[in-house]
C-alpha cells in the first residue's frame, strides 16, 4: 500500500509539474505574441534570447549591446525568456542593458508564432514549434568537461555560433559519429564574452592596485569549479591556507554557484560548498591584506585575470581564458572527476576524458598538483621561470578563438544579416 500510495504521489507530482508547465508557457506566450505580431506589424524583426540564469545572460550581454548600439536597432525588437525562477533576479540585468526591457518564462518558447531568430546558450533549449526561421545555440562556454552534446536539441537547431576551432571540430567529429544529426549553418564567429580580455587590458600592476594588493608580489588566481569532486569541495581550505603561507598574493575566485541562494537538488551536487555556509571564512580570509576573496559574485573576473600571475584550478573552463593569457597554470588533480562523476553523470570514459582537450581545459599545458607541497614547488617552478609549457600553452591558444578582440561585432553582424536586416 505504501509503494503504491508512493508512486500514486510521484504521477500527481508530475502532472501537475506539466499543467504549471502549459498553463504559465500558454500565459507568457499569449503575450509575446501579441507584442511580436504588433511588432511584426510596423515592420519589426523579432529577436529573442534564451538563458537559464544570470550567470549565462553575461556570455551574449556584448551581443545585445552591440545590437542596441547598431543603426539597425530600429529595425529590431528584443524579447528575452528565462525560467520562472529566475525572472526575478534577471529583470534588473537586463534593464541595464535594454531599458524598458521585458522578461518573460522559458516555457513560452514553444508556443510562439512570431519569432525570427531565437538564440541560447543551452543546446537542449526548446524552440519554437512553427515559424522562427532561425533557431541558433552559441553555447556558454567552450568544450571542457566532454558532456557538451549529451542533452543536445539536434531535431531544432539549425545555426550555431562557434566561438574557435576547438568548439567547431568537436561538433563536426561529434556530428560525423551521428548521421541522424540534421545539416545546420555554422559560422565561425568567436566568443563575445572573451572580447573584453584583449581589449582596453590592463597592467598587472594597475589591476593588483585596484584590487588592494601589492603591485610587486607574484599573484596567484586559484579558480575552482565548484562540483563535490572539485578541489574546491575536497581540499578548499588546505589550498588558501598553503598559498596564504607563501610569499604571494591571492586571489579566491570561486565558480558562480558557489554564490547561488537555493542549493543544488540533483544527486550530483548535493553538499557543495556554498557561500552561506562559508562566509565567516571568506571574511577572514578577505581580511588579510594579500587575499581577495569576495563575499559575493561581484569580483570582476578579468581584473582578476590581468592581475595573476599564476592561475590554479581543476577543471573549470576558466582555464582557457588563463591560457588566452599566457598566465603559467596549475591543474590539482580531482581523481574523482574522472573515475566516478564523468562516468556516473554522463556515461564518459574517464580516462579518454582526462587526454582530451575538450574535457581537460588544458592541462597538458600547466602543472599537474595532488597535494599542497606540489602546489608550493610549483609556484616556485614558475617563479624561477614564468615560460615553462608556454609551447604547449601556445599550441592550445591557436585552437580557442576565431576573432580574439572582434567576435561580439561579427556575431552581431551575423544575426542582423540572418534576420535580414543588413548586407552580407
Amino acid at each position: 500500500m505504501t509503494r503504491m500510495a508512493g508512486k500514486k504521489q510521484s504521477l500527481l507530482s508530475i502532472l501537475r509539474r506539466k499543467l504549471y508547465v502549459l498553463c504559465n508557457g500558454l500565459l507568457h506566450a499569449f503575450d509575446l505574441n501579441c507584442r511580436m505580431l504588433i511588432g511584426k506589424l510596423t515592420g519589426k524583426k523579432t529577436l529573442v534570447f534564451h538563458f537559464c540564469a544570470t550567470t549565462q545572460l553575461m556570455h551574449l550581454e556584448p551581443v545585445i549591446k552591440e545590437l542596441s548600439a547598431s543603426p539597425n536597432f530600429n529595425r529590431i525588437r528584443i524579447y528575452f525568456l528565462t525560467t520562472p525562477a529566475e525572472i526575478a533576479s534577471l529583470r534588473m540585468p537586463i534593464e541595464l542593458i535594454i531599458p524598458g526591457a521585458l522578461v518573460h518564462s522559458v516555457f513560452a518558447a514553444r508556443f510562439l508564432l512570431f519569432c525570427d531568430c531565437l538564440l541560447s546558450v543551452d543546446l537542449g533549449m526548446q524552440y519554437p514549434r512553427v515559424g522562427c526561421r532561425v533557431r541558433a545555440c552559441s553555447t556558454h562556454g567552450q568544450p571542457s568537461k566532454g558532456n557538451t552534446y549529451k542533452c543536445f536539441n539536434y531535431t531544432q537547431i539549425n545555426t550555431f555560433f562557434f566561438y574557435g576551432p576547438l568548439m567547431r571540430d568537436y561538433y563536426l567529429e561529434h556530428k560525423k559519429n551521428h548521421p541522424s544529426w540534421p545539416k545546420a549553418d555554422c559560422y565561425d564567429v568567436g566568443q563575445p564574452l572573451s572580447d573584453s580580455l584583449f581589449n582596453n587590458r590592463m597592467k598587472k600592476d594597475e589591476a593588483r592596485r585596484s584590487l588592494d594588493l601589492e603591485p610587486s608580489r607574484l599573484t596567484v588566481l586559484f579558480a575552482p569549479s565548484f562540483e563535490y569532486c572539485s578541489s574546491f569541495a575536497t581540499h578548499g581550505e588546505k589550498i588558501i591556507e598553503a598559498l596564504l603561507h607563501l610569499d604571494v598574493n591571492l586571489i579566491v575566485k570561486p565558480h558562480p554557484a558557489f554564490y547561488n541562494q537555493a542549493p543544488f537538488r540533483d544527486e550530483f551536487n548535493r553538499n557543495v560548498p556554498n557561500v552561506n555556509d562559508w562566509r565567516d571564512k571568506v571574511r577572514r580570509y578577505d581580511s588579510n591584506p594579500r587575499c581577495v576573496f569576495s563575499e559575493d559574485n561581484s569580483l570582476d573576473s578579468v581584473k582578476a585575470l590581468y592581475a595573476a600571475d599564476v592561475m590554479l584550478t581543476d577543471y573549470s573552463g576558466i582555464a582557457f581564458d588563463g591560457i588566452l593569457l599566457d598566465l603559467a597554470m596549475i591543474y590539482w588533480d580531482c581523481p574523482l572527476l574522472y573515475t566516478e562523476y564523468l562516468p556516473k553523470r554522463y556515461g564518459i570514459d574517464g580516462e579518454i576524458a582526462k587526454r582530451d582537450l575538450a574535457c581537460n581545459v588544458g592541462r597538458d599545458a600547466g602543472i599537474v598538483v595532488r597535494d599542497t607541497d606540489e602546489l608550493a614547488n610549483a609556484i616556485a617552478a614558475y617563479h624561477d621561470n614564468s615560460q615553462h609549457k608556454g609551447p604547449e600553452r601556445k599550441k592550445i591558444r591557436e585552437q580557442l578563438l576565431f576573432n580574439p578582440g572582434c567576435a561580439t561585432k561579427a556575431m552581431a553582424r551575423k544575426i542582423e544579416e540572418l534576420i535580414g536586416i543588413c548586407e552580407a
